[in-house]
């Protein structure tokens, strides 16, 4: 038993929650809470949100137990914190290539989001494809409307698809802080930088190879990411990593 619960903190360690959760389900004697806190984290590495948000008992009892919140936001905002926690993850772990081609899915949505704020109906100036086709916009519909901001930004010849790109040139004719448009040029330029390098790999892609592109570091490019998601509204605790927070718990539950 004792060289299963260190053969499982070690993959807490490196936040391998599937792994750690394939030993923790055929041990009859595994703790029920850390079993609840591993599977909801094997769950949030999956993406899984939902699960968390079903089990409100637990949660609470383990914010009564340790003053900790496994939920710090509503769904949609829990959805992105979840996003860069997978994020952070990966550049813990220095898993460069795998957190370079996780980041265009948060960008598009939290550029999506600050448009949203502006433009509260801007999803009816899209034409969805319903497929893995780029969505299109309604320029017309566009043009039509009393958004000043599409006056100005139709002005040029625009490309039809909604893209990280065409979101990030919208927001430059929002009323958004000059400091907030900048950083979203900043982190589109750090997606586009590292496109090609990724879509022609060669040779191995880690920090010394990300920085030599994009004079960013991992780290760097994440803390920004952070910075626009909380800008946006996303609560995110950016000094003691949750999963750390929780891996904590769960061992305090196995030293038992």
């Amino acid at each position: 038993m004792k060289d299963s619960y260190k053969h499982i903190g070690i993959l807490l360690d490196v936040y391998a929650y599937n792994h750690a959760w394939k030993i923790a389900e055929h041990m009859p004697d595994f703790p029920e809470q850390s079993r609840y806190l591993l599977e909801m984290l094997k769950e949030r590495r999956e993406l899984n949100i939902d699960f968390v948000f079903e089990h409100e008992a637990e949660n609470q009892e383990i914010k009564e137990m340790y003053g900790f919140s496994l939920i710090s936001n509503s769904w949609e905002e829990e959805l992105l914190a979840n996003y860069i926690m997978d994020l952070e993850a990966k550049v813990k772990n220095g898993d460069i290539i795998d957190f370079v081609r996780a980041v265009s899915p948060i960008l598009y949505r939290l550029f999506f989001r600050l448009l949203k704020y502006e433009i509260p109906d801007i999803k009816s100036f899209i034409h969805d494809t319903k497929n893995e086709q780029y969505d299109t916009w309604l320029f017309m519909k566009m043009k039509q409307s009393n958004y000043p901001i599409f006056e100005k930004y139709l002005k040029v010849k625009r490309e039809g698809k909604v893209t990280s790109k065409s979101l990030v040139e919208l927001l430059q004719f929002t009323r958004l802080p000059k400091s907030i448009k900048k950083l979203a040029v900043e982190l589109r330029n750090f997606e586009k930088s590292v496109r090609n390098p990724l879509a022609h790999l060669i040779k191995p892609f880690d920090e010394e190879e990300l920085h030599r592109t994009t004079n960013f570091s991992s780290q760097t490019f994440l803390n920004k990411i952070i910075q626009l998601a909380q800008y946006s509204g996303v609560n995110y605790n950016k000094k003691t990593f949750y999963y750390d927070q929780v891996n904590e718990i769960i061992k305090e539950g196995l030293s038992r």
